[in-house]
């Protein structure tokens, strides 16, 4: 448990824990949602505007160790997939048509 208020000093105690643990992998999940009005905001995006939600799960001693969750814009993000399995999150005004 992290004893911290919330905001930058809460981020700051749990990169502080994690870097303590042995953490022993992560695995991550991404998909596609719709802006909540809180995130929209802070996006510049109407509430209900298509978004990227990513989800990482940091795992030590095979259990739970910390769980992120971040939003993206999806008109300027891009995922690239890497061989050894990391994921890197590139977002920008960079716009790519498939």
């Amino acid at each position: 448990a992290i004893d911290a208020p919330s905001g930058p000093a809460r981020a700051r105690a749990v990169l502080r824990e994690l870097q303590r643990l042995d953490l022993e992998g992560q695995d991550r999940a991404v998909e596609l949602g719709s802006a909540r009005a809180d995130d929209a905001k802070e996006l510049d995006r109407l509430p209900g505007a298509p978004v990227l939600v990513v989800t990482t799960r940091f795992l030590a001693e095979g259990r739970t160790a910390a769980l992120s969750v971040a939003t993206y814009r999806a008109d300027t993000c891009r995922l690239t997939f890497k061989d050894s399995g990391g994921v890197e999150i590139h977002h920008g005004p960079e716009q790519r048509a498939s």
